[in-house]
């Protein structure tokens, strides 16, 4: 397997045969600086992906889930004592419609994620990360054959070990599964991905990890 830099060089240039527009979106501002620098991570942590043992991707996912589910668990138990308290949404003036909406919200990623967490495949990075790569090109309309495309390309390049069973064919099939069930929010995001976390961090990357969770949530939310 070639360096993680080398894969990188190789990976930008497929991106440019593949969408030559690419540029002149860069360069018109259609695709801002810090949504490139997003892709970039997004790009990184599938490299991650594909160049990690599927034993430590299980470890690591299991650990993930744990701290997804509680969080969200946190936030619909808040939102569910809330709507108990008249009180409550007096003093804040929330709109107990709002608010219902809210629930509704968490609750559903809620029981998304325990599924997931109760789930035998388990490979929650590799998921959400290929999830955010299909949102990223749909959001730009890229062509979509090209955007599978470059998925195997970067399979290979990584000497991904499952890479010998896939296909245009078996990705399309994902990214439809992913696409229509994933239940994903900018802010799980800072949950798997220490570039997205602004709380634990020092200033600098405090500041940059809120200009990639900025563009994150124009995509998702």
């Amino acid at each position: 397997m070639i360096n993680q830099r080398e894969i990188v060089r190789e990976l930008r240039l497929k991106l440019r045969e593949y969408f030559p527009l690419l540029q002149s979106f860069i360069d018109q501002n259609i695709i801002t600086k810090n949504d490139w620098k997003f892709y970039g991570t997004i790009q990184f942590n599938l490299i991650k992906c594909f160049t990690t043992t599927p034993e430590k991707a299980i470890r690591d996912s299991k650990t993930q889930l744990n701290k997804i589910v509680k969080f969200y668990e946190k936030e619909t138990r808040i939102r569910k004592l809330g709507l108990k308290s008249d009180l409550f949404i007096s003093e804040q003036k929330i709109e107990r419609e709002k608010l219902k909406e809210r629930f509704k919200y968490y609750h559903s990623h809620l029981e998304y994620w325990r599924k997931r967490k109760e789930s035998s495949d388990i490979y929650l990075s590799y998921e959400i990360h290929m999830f955010l790569y299909y949102k990223w090109m749909n959001n730009y309309e890229f062509d979509e054959e090209n955007t599978l495309n470059l998925l195997l390309d970067l399979m290979g390049l990584c000497s991904y070990y499952a890479f010998r069973y896939f296909d245009i064919k078996r990705l399309a099939s994902e990214k439809h599964i992913l696409m229509s069930n994933m239940k994903v929010s900018s802010t799980i995001l800072g949950i798997i991905d220490q570039n997205l976390d602004t709380v634990n961090v020092d200033k600098e990357s405090q500041s940059r990890g809120e200009a990639l969770m900025r563009e994150a949530k124009a995509h998702l939310d």
